[in-house]
């Protein structure tokens, strides 16, 4: 329990707090959640940028399919990203190195993870993306979805220094 609550204390924006509480309320016995233990009504305010991310397995280890993309990802990609994988996704290569280390390390790890990245896309330029993403498990213990949940904002609306930025930041519980 400390570790999650560490983790928790470390998640930068109210929203993400929220989101991972109500993960957290899912976890019984120690258990991963299952998807079928996400009951959309109960984070419609959320819903515009959650996404669902399968595991399947590929040629040469994990790929990760967006099953279901919020609404929201529209203002990053100006297109439909549901259906396709990651390594398909129109952002740049650096972006997709990174979001594949870090949908490995949910998996690998079966623990949540969050941080804070540039977006990658030329629309979202000048956006921060905050970002969540929370194994979810068909049998309890191995990762075969992760939930996720994004907040954008503006990089002038940050007090920080935009090369803070410049390397993307994580934690992990």
């Amino acid at each position: 329990m400390l570790r999650e609550n560490a983790f928790r204390h470390q998640i930068v924006l109210p929203e993400q707090q929220s989101f991972y509480d109500y993960w957290r309320s899912k976890c019984q016995d120690g258990r991963i959640p299952n998807r079928d233990d996400i009951n959309p009504a109960d984070i419609v305010s959320y819903l515009p940028m959650v996404s669902l991310t399968e595991v399947r397995n590929g040629l040469n280890g994990p790929r990760y399919q967006c099953r279901l993309a919020g609404t929201g990802f529209w203002d990053l990609y100006e297109e439909e990203i549901q259906g396709r994988y990651l390594d398909e996704l129109p952002m740049q290569p650096t972006q997709k190195s990174y979001w594949g280390r870090i949908l490995g390390q949910v998996t690998t790890n079966r623990r949540p993870t969050a941080g804070v990245t540039k977006t990658g896309t030329p629309l979202g330029a000048h956006l921060a993306q905050f970002w969540i993403r929370l194994p979810l498990s068909s049998n309890g213990r191995d990762v075969n979805l992760i939930l996720g949940y994004d907040h954008l904002v503006k990089m002038s609306d940050i007090p920080v220094r935009q090369e803070t930025l410049a390397e993307p930041m994580r934690i992990t519980a």
